[in-house]
């Protein structure tokens, strides 16, 4: 994937999450300096695909929006389809997707839409952004939001981190589960859930990866 792209990518995410996309945001998602970052943002800026101020970040154009979505779509389409038809465990096919989501065709996009059923959202619970542009509707808040006692369904985890993916597979704390907060460290940050019937010690790093619908 072109610079270019990684930081629309990169962009379109944080919009996603109701972040804001300063310079320092992205570069910390990208791994890259401020300053390439900076660079990058005035040449997107030339392109009419983000609207740069100085020392306050950006936002995507429609044009912008346009094209991160493509991307967003074609990596959303191979991770289910990277789980669903070929078996990939869950913590593996973002990175798989990454590699493959630039140089797939849009045949090829079309035939996996097809294939999967038109699928809204990613095995993560990520909305896929619909051919338009459009994203499907998701009601999804932080785990720390719940009460208390209060049950929930898990609608999406976040898959920037392989590690903390990986224990959110072992504990089965995935879309689609039940679960229940039971108890809360305020100081430490962590959680106690009751998942399946069993109770289950969340760090505050995993806790903040995961996203419910109250019930």
């Amino acid at each position: 994937m072109s610079p270019a792209d990684r930081c629309l990518k990169v962009l379109y995410q944080l919009q996603e999450e109701g972040q804001e996309a300063t310079t320092t945001a992205v570069a910390a998602r990208l791994g890259v300096r401020a300053s390439s970052v900076t660079e990058m943002f005035q040449r997107l800026e030339r392109k009419g695909l983000v609207r740069y101020t100085p020392y306050r970040g950006v936002e995507l154009t429609p044009k912008g929006w346009e094209r991160a979505a493509e991307i967003v779509r074609h990596h959303r389409l191979l991770e289910l389809y990277l789980h669903r038809h070929l078996g990939y465990p869950l913590e593996r096919v973002h990175g798989e997707a990454e590699r493959l989501q630039s140089v797939i065709s849009e045949e090829f996009e079309e035939r996996i839409a097809r294939l999967l059923g038109e699928p809204e959202y990613d095995p993560h619970g990520g909305p896929i952004p619909r051919r338009d542009g459009s994203v499907p509707e998701l009601v999804a808040l932080p785990l720390g939001a719940l009460r208390l006692g209060q049950e929930a369904i898990v609608r999406r985890v976040r898959d920037h981190n392989v590690g903390t993916l990986a224990e959110l597979v072992r504990l089965g704390l995935l879309p689609q589960q039940r679960c229940r907060l039971c108890g809360r460290q305020s100081g430490h940050g962590a959680y106690l859930l009751a998942i399946a019937g069993e109770l289950v010690y969340l760090s505050g790093a995993v806790a903040g990866a995961v996203f419910v619908e109250p019930l």
